[in-house]
């Protein structure tokens, strides 16, 4: 039985990596499938849960971030809900770091000044006062500590990826006592899911036995 592999997430390109030490090759028109975007590509969880209906298939989807008493987080349901939370917090210069696709509603904010962290150029363009910041991993706590502290940051926007290579930012506004806007994951199709690569692989070697 042939396994397809829908990815576009960290843990999927992790995935296939164990896949191919296990002497598996992932094929498109598999008979089973693990589906494992990034835990926001709503489009494509929806398309791959429709392509795999009625057939074996599995999500990955890596944990979201718990906050902690330390932390100073506001929840939002969406970017819209981020965006007024940040127009009424009182910043005057926020970081965010929430994909391109959830940029517009911030640019209404004509009194904050958007640091905007993005590997490429945002859509829509740069407001007036908004900078960009393209900048790649890996980072750590103490290199974002000095990234706030010199861009000035006194918010942060962020989506809720999870996972260990977003996690230092938040980890530097807790040690600054920065306060977090952080937006919500939206909701995924219902299925059988896991947050590991060991659980997804573990499934699949069963599957295709």
């Amino acid at each position: 039985m042939k396994l397809a592999l829908i990815g576009g997430s960290r843990e999927a390109e992790l995935l296939e990596n164990a896949l191919e030490k296990a002497g598996i090759v992932v094929d498109p028109a598999g008979e089973v499938a693990v589906i494992a975007p990034h835990p926001f590509d709503t489009d494509l969880w929806e398309c791959a849960a429709l392509s795999m209906r009625g057939k074996p298939h599995i999500g990955l989807a890596r944990a979201g971030w718990q906050a902690t008493p330390e932390d100073d987080w506001t929840m939002a349901e969406n970017a819209e809900r981020a965006a007024e939370a940040l127009a009424g917090s009182g910043a005057k210069r926020a970081l965010l770091a929430v994909g391109n696709g959830r940029l517009a509603p911030f640019y209404r904010l004509s009194d904050i000044e958007l640091c905007i962290r993005s590997r490429n150029p945002p859509h829509p363009p740069l407001p007036p006062s908004g900078r960009l910041r393209a900048m790649r991993g890996p980072f750590d706590i103490a290199g974002e500590i000095a990234e706030l502290q010199a861009q000035g940051i006194d918010a942060l926007v962020v989506h809720d990826a999870g996972g260990q290579g977003g996690w230092p930012k938040l980890g530097a506004a807790r040690a600054l006592g920065i306060p977090v806007i952080l937006i919500e994951r939206p909701k995924l199709p219902e299925m059988q899911m896991v947050e590991t690569v060991e659980a997804a692989l573990a499934w699949a070697l069963r599957r295709i036995e």
